[in-house]
């Protein structure tokens, strides 16, 4: 196998994982158990609006500017950005760093655009909601059209007043663990080249 393929290989398979812990994540329909509870309210705040760009019909280019102003205002972005450079993140240009905001915020919101097709649900239901130190989770199942019902658990950190989304976990996978995963795996190969991860993160203009 071509050093090309085994690279695209290695992508989809990211892309999937993150994929799939997006989607179970921001995307579905919701309809929360009757509470008034701020933390179940902003989830489901997050879900109606990730549903309502699935169901527009609206694609490309457009559309992805759409989920990337979503992500911005629900997510705390720079926290899941630095996290996810684990040991790298002091490495990384002072004069870089709002560059590489940008690109993880479009690329997250790519990789929305290509799986537009999987945030297609009926509805989110509320299941439990635990404070566990700083951070508040909350565990959601969804209901897909297709049917079945699967969990998602989200992480919140209270911020500004109100809440930011620090985390998912769909699958047992956390979605900030694995953008680290494969952050530190092109930032290695490169042996610390911010270009080379930079470069994967450009890619997503032409998902």
């Amino acid at each position: 196998m071509s050093g090309i393929l085994r690279r695209m290989v290695r992508r989809r398979t990211f892309i999937a994982t993150l994929a799939s812990g997006l989607v179970g994540t921001f995307t579905r329909p919701v309809v929360a158990m009757a509470s008034v509870d701020p933390a179940e309210a902003y989830v489901t705040d997050i879900a109606d609006e990730v549903m309502g760009l699935a169901n527009s019909g609206e694609n490309g280019i457009g559309l992805r500017n759409k989920f990337a102003s979503l992500l911005n205002r629900y997510i705390n972005l720079k926290g899941v950005a630095n996290y996810a450079l684990g040991t790298y993140a002091p490495k990384l240009p002072a004069d870089k760093r709002e560059e590489f905001y940008t690109l993880v915020n479009n690329y997250s919101a790519a990789l929305f655009v290509y799986y537009i097709s999987d945030f297609k649900g009926t509805r989110l239901e509320i299941m439990s909601n635990a404070k566990q130190g700083k951070f508040i989770t909350i565990l959601s199942a969804i209901r897909r059209k297709s049917g079945g019902r699967e969990q998602v658990r989200w992480r919140l950190t209270p911020m500004d007043g109100g809440f930011r989304v620090t985390d998912v976990n769909i699958k047992g996978i956390w979605l900030t663990i694995s953008m680290r995963d494969r952050f530190n795996k092109v930032l290695k190969r490169s042996r610390g080249d911010f270009e080379a991860l930079f470069d994967e993160l450009r890619e997503a203009e032409t998902w």
